[in-house]
């Protein structure tokens, strides 16, 4: 028989996607059974890798927010200040408060304090920057559109896992019917073989009974792998699910892996669709409007920006008189505000020139990206294109071929139960078929999995196969 492919990377990325192990659980005590849409939409819920990749999207958002809450007041400041300070003692007490300023004997008085407070507030909103501050909030629009474009791609290749699983649940099930069918078969045709040994028969030879022995054995090494399989996509089924700890029986909507009805389309339709439609280019794109965007907002700084500054600067300390005169500054007892326009340049212009060559540089390596990821996408899609295309054509010649063993195990089948058949031409004949059987089955779902690669390489969602 020949042996049977899984699609095992998948139930690896499975396991590392969830990072859980798979303990032994109890026989399933109810069993529900899920069409695609269902297994997909329920595995999704449960995703720890795609909850991650949205999680991606959110900082994408807030850096975005903190990009245009720049545009009213980026630079404001409160700070305080607060502790104990000596009186002050005139040496002409005639002095009024308001003009100790004019004593030139004035001293700290310590044996008088007082607890003093000071608050400072500063604040700069830009007027005009020459599109600085525009261009800021473009690029980071363009980081969430890239961040919304690599979630999908996750999206997409998660989904075609999914069905890659869904797929070999099903192979695994026609495969443990086929096992199952086999060994019965297997077991009257050793007894046979045995009966006709034991009674003499001269066609039966001892070099005979050997092959089969061999036979058996080899089928018994494959009925073990189809086995383990079997008991593997279940449990790979349940991680998916999120459902490990939970003795229901999931299962297939279907009971027989079918080819997907489906209809093919030329090479040029995948080819335009994968170039307006994967993600992968779209979030290239992104991040080179975020390169552009960046770069026009680094040559914006070599020109100065208008803005409109405030200070404002409150001090109180009760055993300190506060002095009017506009040209005397009493700190730790004083009030003042002060506002007006002005420009702010940034005169490091070697700076500014090696981070623009650098912006610049960006730009241009997410241009190249661009036609690169476009380049590998048509060499993807000629490529799952040409599989599908052998994919199907061994499914009809596997199917071809399954109708002549039929016969062939029919023909004799009849021959030995009329009694002159042989019973080693019997064996040969149920051995061909269910290798056939197998590969059928098997290239069956190789075919589904090849229609499913060719929607994803362009860019069509796997599930528009079961609604379409």
């Amino acid at each position: 028989m020949n042996k049977v492919f899984l699609p095992s990377l998948i139930f690896f990325f499975l396991f590392m996607f969830f990072g859980e192990s798979y303990a032994g659980q109890s026989a399933p005590q109810d069993t529900v059974r899920l069409s695609f849409p269902e297994f997909l939409e329920k595995a999704k819920e449960a995703s720890n890798i795609l909850r991650a990749r949205e999680r991606q999207i959110n900082i994408a958002q807030s850096r975005r927010d903190e990009a245009r809450a720049s545009r009213f007041i980026p630079g404001a400041t409160a700070t305080t200040a607060h502790g104990f300070i000596p009186g002050v003692k005139a040496s002409d007490p005639s002095l009024p408060q308001d003009q100790l300023y004019l004593d030139p004997g004035l001293r700290n008085d310590w044996e008088d304090w007082a607890f003093f407070n000071q608050l400072e507030i500063t604040a700069i909103q830009p007027l005009y920057t020459w599109g600085a501050i525009r261009n800021a909030i473009n690029a980071a629009q363009s980081g969430v559109r890239a961040a919304e474009f690599e979630y999908r791609t996750e999206e997409q290749n998660y989904e075609l896992q999914l069905f890659q699983l869904y797929q070999a649940r099903l192979l695994s099930m026609e495969l443990q019917r086929l096992i199952n069918d086999a060994r019965r078969q297997l077991v009257q045709a050793e007894d046979e073989l045995f009966r006709l040994l034991d009674e003499g028969d001269e066609s039966i030879e001892e070099a005979d009974v050997f092959k089969f022995e061999l036979f058996k054995f080899e089928f018994f090494d494959q009925a073990e792998q189809i086995d383990q399989n079997t008991l593997f996509v279940e449990r790979a089924w349940r991680i998916a699910l999120g459902e490990i700890d939970n003795n229901t029986l999931f299962l297939p909507e279907e009971n027989f892996l079918d080819p997907i009805e489906y209809q093919h389309r030329e090479l040029d339709f995948y080819m335009q669709y994968a170039l307006a439609s994967r993600p992968e280019i779209h979030r290239l794109k992104a991040a080179r409007d975020a390169a552009e965007f960046g770069l026009n907002a680094m040559r914006a700084q070599y020109y100065p920006a208008v803005i409109l500054g405030i200070t404002g600067r409150y001090a109180y300390a009760p055993n300190r008189p506060r002095q009017r005169n506009p040209f005397i500054n009493n700190p730790s007892n004083t009030s003042s505000v002060t506002f007006g326009f002005g420009f702010r340049q940034n005169l490091n212009f070697m700076q500014l020139r090696s981070r623009t060559d650098r912006s610049r540089e960006q730009m241009r390596q997410a241009e190249f990206a661009v036609e690169a990821v476009q380049d590998g996408i048509r060499l993807d899609v000629t490529d799952q294109y040409r599989s599908y295309l052998i994919a199907r054509t061994r499914v009809e010649n596997t199917s071809e071929a399954l109708n002549v063993s039929r016969e062939w195990m029919r023909m004799e089948q009849l021959d030995y139960d009329l009694g002159f058949g042989d019973v080693l031409n019997l064996v040969d004949a149920i051995r061909s078929n269910l290798e056939l059987e197998a590969s059928s089955r098997q290239r069956i779902h190789d075919l589904n999995v090849t229609i499913a690669k060719l929607y994803n390489k362009a860019g069509l969602p796997v599930i528009e196969l079961f609604t379409n």
